[in-house]
């Protein structure tokens, strides 16, 4: 079995990506109970800088997060042109301003979701994004291939979002 189909990426599939894989960090979740913790304590004290910690702790990383995946789709010639995924017994394909590059299915380590998107991790900081807009009627295909080749207790998708 084969399954083809392409992405274009834009700022909000790639801060879809970010938001997901960075609140999953300790220091993410951590820093925003903190800032939940300071807007409690300005609602005690009525001291301006817990508001502006809590603020500051809640706001900054999903503000910096929209920046980062901004400037990447802009900056990155990667993400200028679709990039056409082959998924097939030997691993994932990626075609993109005219090379390709298979990885095989051994080298993915790790496979989730959002409700927009599915990421196959490669890497501890890298991963193929799948979004259900660009999958259309081929969501199902991809989510057989990923089950078939991924080791079950690495694949943490949630079936909720189809």
């Amino acid at each position: 079995m084969e399954v083809e189909f392409s992405v274009q990426m834009t700022t909000s599939k790639l801060y879809d990506f970010n938001l997901q894989h960075s609140y999953k960090k300790p220091v993410s979740i951590m820093a925003t109970a903190l800032g939940v913790v300071f807007i409690f304590l300005f609602a005690n004290y009525l001291k301006w800088y817990y508001l502006a910690g809590g603020i500051l702790l809640i706001v900054y990383l999903p503000i910096s997060l929209l920046r980062s995946s901004f400037m990447k789709v802009k900056m990155i010639d990667f993400f200028r042109e679709p990039v056409t995924y082959l998924l097939n017994d030997e691993g994932i394909t990626v075609k993109a301003q005219g090379e390709e590059q298979t990885i095989p299915w051994e080298n993915c380590t790790k496979a989730c979701n959002t409700r927009q998107s599915y990421f196959v991790y490669t890497g501890k900081n890298s991963a193929f994004i799948f979004p259900k807009k660009d999958m259309g009627d081929k969501t199902g295909d991809v989510l057989m291939m990923i089950n078939t080749h991924m080791d079950p207790k690495s694949v943490k998708i949630k079936f909720g979002g189809l």
